[in-house]
Parts: structure tokens; sequence; C-alpha cells
């Protein structure tokens, strides 16, 4: 379920992301060097396991990558998806990014700060269906009618570097070619209370609205117990949720998701 708040201001770069309507051959992926633009002290992978109570994981700085390509949907219009990148010795471990669909967005999706690693590629209608598009042998191929491989590719992600070309095509896959949506990935409801836990630095950004181009308001230490209060809303790569510090009605601010867990 999603909740959106009144009074949101949008970055003029919100989305960035969205759907091409007909399939078509994409580039050989390639990898280029990652935007300097990036929210430095923003989570990039979570897994669904929970942390224990009250504790964070350790710090763990390292170097993030990003991957981008295009999206299409079977229809005359693109539904609102959710991007998964998915590890793949790790089907736990993931990166996330929702969509807003057709229209007002350019047929393209950019996930940013994505952990180096092997990713399987994958996207799903947020309200589900049994349809799910991914970056496949297929893609590859050309998406021509010889193109019958529909095998999902895996996507290695390196330090500070970008893939390209990364383009979800592929919908005419048999059921169960492609991974299920992780566990315990759904978004965040408004009123769930969660906690700030950023495994790559010891702190977040609350910025005044979902973008990198809104001030910092405030930054939250690790630990600190929060309270949902909308999103996610996706902006320069990352889902952004508007968050209230407990007990303070009046510290609100927006972070990025992944680094916030229940």
């Amino acid at each position: 379920m999603r909740f959106y708040h009144r009074s949101r201001v949008r970055s003029p770069a919100t989305y960035a992301l969205v759907a091409l309507t007909v399939a078509c051959a994409g580039p050989s992926a390639t990898a280029t060097p990652t935007p300097s633009r990036s929210e430095p002290v923003a989570t990039i992978v979570v897994s669904s396991s929970p942390s224990p109570s009250g504790t964070c994981p350790p710090v763990r700085p390292i170097s993030l990558g990003a991957i981008t390509g295009r999206l299409a949907y079977p229809s005359d219009f693109i539904p609102k998806l959710v991007v998964f990148a998915i590890r793949a010795d790790d089907p736990a471990t993931y990166r996330v990014l929702h969509t807003p669909g057709t229209p007002p967005g350019p047929p393209s999706y950019s996930m940013a700060a994505v952990e180096p690693g092997s990713y399987l590629v994958v996207a799903y209608v947020e309200t589900p269906t049994a349809l799910t598009g991914a970056y496949t042998a297929a893609v590859v191929c050309g998406m021509g009618t010889s193109c019958t491989d529909h095998s999902p590719r895996r996507v290695t992600v390196a330090p500070g570097q970008t893939v390209t070309g990364i383009d979800l095509l592929d919908w005419n896959a048999p059921t169960g070619t492609f991974p299920a949506r992780p566990p315990n990935s759904a978004a965040l409801p408004a009123g769930e209370n969660v906690r700030l836990c950023n495994p790559y630095a010891d702190s977040a950004n609350v910025r005044a609205s979902a973008g990198l181009t809104f001030p910092v308001r405030r930054t939250l230490d690790n630990g600190a117990s929060l309270v949902i209060r909308d999103g996610p809303l996706s902006a320069d790569g990352y889902d952004w949720y508007e968050v209230n510090a407990a007990g303070d009605p009046l510290a609100s601010g927006w972070v990025v998701a992944h680094a916030l867990r229940r």
C-alpha cells in the first residue's frame, strides 16, 4: 500500500525512472565511472533478515556502483514497477527502486549506490500480477523471434562503476523463470515504527524533500527511532521515505529508504 501526503514537494527531477511501451533490442551492458552526485550517507543493499532489537550492524564503508537501463511492458502503458537488483549469491540481499509508471517520466531507470557484486535485475508490477520482466539472454540477443533463451543474465557491479544497458525488456519468459520477489520487501506503510541503520556510515541525512537537490535539515545517528509518514518516492536513483523522529512531530524530513530497518 502506498501513502501520499498532500504537502509533498517534488524535485524537478523526481521521476527519472519510468518505462517503455514496446520491447526492443538494447545495447550490451557496459561499465562507466559512476557520477559523483550521490547521497554520501545512504545505505544501498538491505537484507530481509532483521538486526537484533535496538542495534544496528557495524558500519562497513565501501565504494558503491550503479545500474541503469530501459524499461518495457507488454501493453500500451507502463504500470508502476518495482525494480530489484537481487544478489545472485544471496537472494535475501537486494537493492530496490520504485518507478512511477507512464506518464510522466522517460522510459528508463537508474539505480544508485549499488554494492559491488553479481546481481539478477528483475521488475515486478507494484500491484501484484503474474507478469515479471527482467534482463535476460533474450534481451542481449535483441528480443527477436529467434531469441528464445529467457534465462536471467548476471550483472556484475564493480566498485565505483555504473553498469549501463541493463534493459528490463523481457516479459515473455515462462512462469517461474525469474526469481520471486524477495520476502519482506513490501513498501513501509505510513505509521510504521522503524530504526535508522545505515551500514555504510554512522548517520544519514534528513532532507527537506525527496531528492539530492533539497537541503539537509538535520543528520541523524544510527539507532534513531523514526516513524514512517509518507513514501516511497523515487528521485536521483534512490527510494525515499518521509519520517518523523519519534516523540518529535515537528522533526520531519526525507531519508533514503535503505537507511531504514523494520
